[in-house]
C-alpha cells in the first residue's frame, strides 16, 4: 500500500501571463504526511493563498511536481483530487440561499451517485460532524446570516465529511476573534493528532502558529521557504529573519513580538512570579519600561505581590501598598 504523503519537488510558483512569468518562489521541495499540523507563514503579498492553490490544483505551477501519495497531480481526475484533500479558501460560498446543513452536505459529493444524490450514511455523516463541531443548532440557519466564527466552523465540517488525508484552509482564524481563534486551532490539532489528518494552514498570526503548528513553512519573496519544526526557527534566528521589521521585532524569550529597541527606557524591578506579577509586568512594558528581575542586595526599589495587593519596597523607607495595576501604573507616571 502506498504511504499517504504530499510531495513537492522543486515547486517554482507564480503566474503565467502570455509569455512573461511573475515568479514568487522558486524551487520548492518540501512533504505533508498525515498526523501533522503545518503553518505556512509570510508577509501579505508573499504568495501563500497562491501556494495552496497551486498545490490543491486550481492554479497552474510554472515549473516542478506534486504528487499525492504517489500520484502526479496534473494527472489526476477532479474526483481524484477530491479523495485527497479538502480545501477551505476563503469567500468560496455567495449564494445567500443555501442552509449551513446544504454547505456542509457538499463535502460528500465527491461519494455521491452519478446523479449527486447523497445515502443515508451520507447524511448521518453529515449530523455526526455538526455534532462534533457543536453547531448541529444552525444547521438550518442560512450560511450568510452566521457569524464569521460559524462560517468558518460550517467550512471545516465540510471538509472533515469529504473524509480525505489532507485538509487545506486558507486563514481559517481571520476575522474570528480570540477564544474563536483558540476554539478552531484546538480542532485542527485535535483532527491532525487524532485523526491521522494532514493539514496545512495559512495564517498572519503567528504566535498562534508557534503555539500549535508541528511545522512552519515560511514564505518571503526575497528568500528561499523555509521548514522546520517552531522551537528551532525561534532559537536559529529564522522567524527574526523573515518577521522583523524597524519598529517590531520577535522576542525569543518571550515568544511573541514587541517593539524594538528604545533609547533610554526607564527600568523597573520586579519580585516574585505569581500570575499578578506577570501581569503587572505586562503593563510595565506596554509603558514602555524595562523590567528586569531584582536581585538580592542590589535592587533598591522594586516591586511584589502579596497575598491581595502589590508592594512597594524601598530601602529605609516605608513600603507603599498598591491595590491594583492601575494603582501602580499611576503613581509610576506621576514619578
Amino acid at each position: 500500500m502506498v504511504e499517504k504523503e504530499l510531495r513537492i519537488e522543486k515547486l517554482t510558483n507564480g503566474f503565467r501571463n502570455g509569455s512573461r512569468e511573475t515568479v514568487l518562489q522558486e524551487n520548492i521541495s518540501a512533504f505533508l504526511h498525515p498526523g501533522d499540523l503545518v503553518c505556512l507563514l509570510g508577509p501579505n503579498g508573499a504568495g501563500k493563498s497562491t501556494l495552496m492553490r497551486t498545490l490543491s490544483g486550481f492554479h497552474q505551477p510554472l515549473s516542478g511536481k506534486i504528487s499525492f501519495s504517489g500520484k502526479n497531480l496534473e494527472s489526476m481526475s477532479l474526483k481524484a483530487r477530491a479523495r485527497e484533500v479538502a480545501v477551505v479558501f476563503t469567500g468560496q460560498i455567495n449564494d445567500p440561499f443555501l442552509t449551513a446543513f446544504e454547505v456542509v452536505s457538499m463535502g460528500r459529493f465527491p461519494y455521491a451517485s452519478f446523479y449527486g444524490r447523497l445515502k443515508k450514511s451520507d447524511l448521518e455523516e453529515v449530523e455526526n460532524t455538526l455534532n462534533l463541531l457543536h453547531v448541529a443548532h444552525l444547521k438550518d440557519k442560512t450560511f450568510y446570516q452566521l457569524s464569521d466564527g460559524e462560517k468558518q466552523k460550517m467550512l471545516l465540517a465540510r471538509a472533515l465529511v469529504q473524509d480525505t488525508p489532507f485538509l487545506f484552509l486558507d486563514e481559517p482564524v481571520a476575522f474570528i476573534d480570540s477564544p474563536g481563534k483558540i476554539e478552531i486551532m484546538e480542532w485542527l490539532s485535535h483532527f491532525a493528532h487524532e485523526q491521522n489528518k494532514g493539514i496545512l494552514i495559512t495564517t498572519h498570526d503567528i504566535e498562534l502558529a508557534l503555539d500549535y503548528a508541528d511545522r512552519l513553512w515560511l514564505m518571503n519573496r526575497e528568500k528561499p521557504l523555509q521548514k522546520g519544526i517552531p522551537e528551532d526557527l525561534v532559537l536559529n534566528g529564522v522567524i527574526n529573519q523573515y518577521f522583523d521589521r524597524e519598529r517590531v521585532v520577535f522576542d525569543p524569550r518571550k515568544g511573541r513580538f514587541g517593539s524594538g529597541n528604545k533609547p533610554d527606557r526607564q527600568v523597573v524591578y520586579v519580585k516574585g512570579d505569581q500570575v499578578e506579577m506577570q501581569w503587572l509586568c505586562r503593563a510595565f512594558t506596554r509603558m514602555g519600561k524595562e523590567v528586569r528581575k531584582a536581585t538580592a542586595g542590589k535592587s533598591v526599589i522594586y516591586y511584589s505581590f502579596d497575598t491581595d495587593h502589590f508592594v512597594l519596597s524601598r530601602k529605609d523607607k516605608e513600603d507603599v501598598i498598591l491595590s491594583t495595576i492601575e494603582e501602580v501604573m499611576k503613581r509610576e507616571m506621576d514619578y
